[in-house]
This record gives structure tokens, C-alpha cells and sequence, in this order.
């Protein structure tokens, strides 16, 4: 049985686990999908972001071996530990391939969500990705997620550069702002999304949306502690900020039932 105490509970929360007491077994995997969710080598492609990865990744780290060496001293018995991960010393060159027996094992597939933008200029599904769109989401994604549509986020020029985007993934988003800046959140640290109607200064529920005129919408995304993260407002349609909407709730209604 793990415990109850006030210092697991932070590791708990530390490996994503954010109510209740859970299992050993439950430790493990919220564990392994941290460590494959934040290996600074992931991020190896854009500085801003590693930082932040190896932060997360180091306190994963302390998290795990604490919450299994508490566990070994309350049971009286050895446990059986997972191999604890370690960032690559600067001086040891990166094996490109995998990243010790986490990204050796074959990911869970899970069917990928409806999403569909019906031919919006600036805004291709993964399927209609070229070779192009493939190099940047490459460039920029890499390895951190699946890629599943991008909207570029230059909507007054009369091409799509997708210099500037919001990429939507499989377990999070990707935003290139005009600042030049590239911000990541994953779905289980998304907060409020708000779809406002600026004109009236006023917040709309789903089903004024569907059943509403078009007004000047702004699309709000911020994240679970109440931080902003993002906000769309004349770089695209509002039909496309309410397309991306109601993904956003979507995936935020699985990850948090």
C-alpha cells in the first residue's frame, strides 16, 4: 500500500498523479510517462523549452527513487525499482536513437480524434501534411509528441508561412508565437479555455457557439495553476477558433473525466 503522507502526496502530484493514493503498479507507469514525456534530449532543438525539461525531469527523477526508498523502509523489504534515467553528461555524445528501454517499447496506439478544418486556408490535418509542414513540425516537434493538425498564425498575410503556428498534437500543444517564441502544454496541464465574445465582452457556452451568429471571438487557453498560455484572436477565423475549441475541450474531458 503507498502512503499517505504529506510529503508522497507532493511526489505523487510531482509524477502527474494528481488525486487519490495510488498503486505501486500506478507509480511505475505515471513514471515511465514522465521520464518519456520530459528527456531533455527530446528537446534538444530549442534551448527555451530545455530548461524547463530538464527541471521536470530532475524532479521526476527525486520523486521516484524517494517515493520507492519510503516504500522499501515502510514494507521492510526491498522493492523492486524501475532503472532511474540520467541526463546525458555534456561531454557524452547523444545516442539519436533511443533513450534507454522507455523509448525502446512500442507506444500505446490510440485512435486520433476527429478533426477537420474543411479546406480553411492556413489550416491542413495531418494527412494533408506536404513535405514542407513535415519538415517544420519535425524542426519543431520532433519527437515530443504525434503532430495531428497546424493552423498558421499569420492570417493577415495572403499565403501560409506557418513561420508563426499553433500545432495540435496527440497529447498537447505547440504554440510559435510573432515573439518568435515556441511554448508547449500537455492536455493534462491545460486550464480554462475560454471562447469570448469580444464585442460583448462576454464568455460563451458550448451551445451558444453552435447556435449563435459569427462574432469577434478571442480563444483564451491557459493553463490548470490559472497561468496564461495562449490566445488567438485576429490571426485566424473565429469559425477556426471554434473548430479549435471544441478540440481543446475534448481532449481536456479525456485526459480530466
Amino acid at each position: 500500500m503507498s502512503c499517505e503522507c504529506g510529503q508522497c502526496r507532493q511526489h505523487y502530484r510531482t509524477l502527474g498523479i494528481a488525486y487519490g493514493i495510488p498503486s505501486e503498479v500506478e507509480i511505475e507507469e505515471a513514471y515511465r510517462e514522465g521520464v518519456k514525456q520530459w528527456h531533455p534530449d527530446l528537446y534538444e532543438n530549442y534551448a527555451n523549452l530545455r530548461a524547463e525539461a530538464e527541471e521536470h525531469f530532475k524532479q521526476i527523477q527525486i520523486a521516484y527513487r524517494e517515493l520507492k526508498e519510503h516504500n522499501a523502509v515502510a514494507t521492510e523489504s526491498p522493492a523492486e525499482s524501475l532503472p532511474v534515467v540520467s541526463t546525458p553528461a555534456a561531454s557524452t555524445p547523444v545516442d539519436r536513437n533511443p533513450v534507454g528501454s522507455f523509448f525502446t517499447q512500442p507506444r500505446s496506439v490510440q485512435e486520433a480524434p476527429a478533426l477537420s478544418f474543411g479546406g480553411a486556408p492556413g489550416c491542413l490535418v495531418a494527412s494533408q501534411f506536404t513535405t514542407e509542414i513535415d519538415e517544420i513540425v519535425a524542426r519543431h516537434l520532433g519527437k515530443v509528441d504525434t503532430p495531428l493538425a497546424i493552423v498558421d498564425l499569420d492570417g493577415a498575410r495572403s499565403y501560409a508561412s506557418y513561420s508563426h503556428f499553433i500545432l495540435l498534437a496527440a497529447r498537447g500543444i505547440m504554440v510559435r508565437d510573432a515573439r518568435d517564441i515556441v511554448s508547449l502544454i500537455w492536455y493534462k496541464d491545460l486550464g480554462e479555455v475560454n471562447l469570448i465574445d469580444k464585442s460583448k465582452s462576454r464568455i460563451f457556452g458550448f451551445s451558444q457557439i453552435l447556435t449563435g451568429s459569427q462574432h469577434n471571438y478571442s480563444l483564451q487557453i491557459n493553463r490548470s495553476d490559472g497561468a496564461h498560455f495562449f490566445s488567438i484572436t485576429n490571426q485566424v477565423d473565429d469559425n477556426i477558433k471554434i473548430i479549435i475549441y471544441n478540440f481543446l475541450l475534448r481532449q481536456k474531458s479525456q485526459v480530466h473525466p
